[in-house]
């Protein structure tokens, strides 16, 4: 049986990545932000844009909901079950 101190230490490295990653795109996302209202009043290149932070967006969602997985299998011990076969 593990100890606190393990699955914390697991935990560790899935929360640093998701963060930088979240970070990443968030900055991303924030520039696509800032050009959106500056689009040259052309109706194509605002589409564009708010497509592409749609996309962004997704993308973190996706990042935090496979954590959120990753974390519940941490916790559950799964990965410990299957180093028995």
């Amino acid at each position: 049986m593990q100890d606190n101190s393990d699955r914390r230490r697991k935990r560790a490295a899935p929360l640093a990545c998701a963060a930088l990653a979240v970070a990443f795109l968030g900055l991303f996302l924030a520039a696509l932000l800032f050009l959106l209202p500056d689009a040259g009043g052309e109706i194509s290149v605002f589409i564009i844009l708010a497509l592409y932070a749609a996309v962004v967006l997704a993308m973190i969602a996706g990042i935090l909901l496979a954590l959120r997985q990753r974390l519940r299998e941490i916790e559950g011990g799964e990965e410990e079950d299957a180093r028995k076969y």
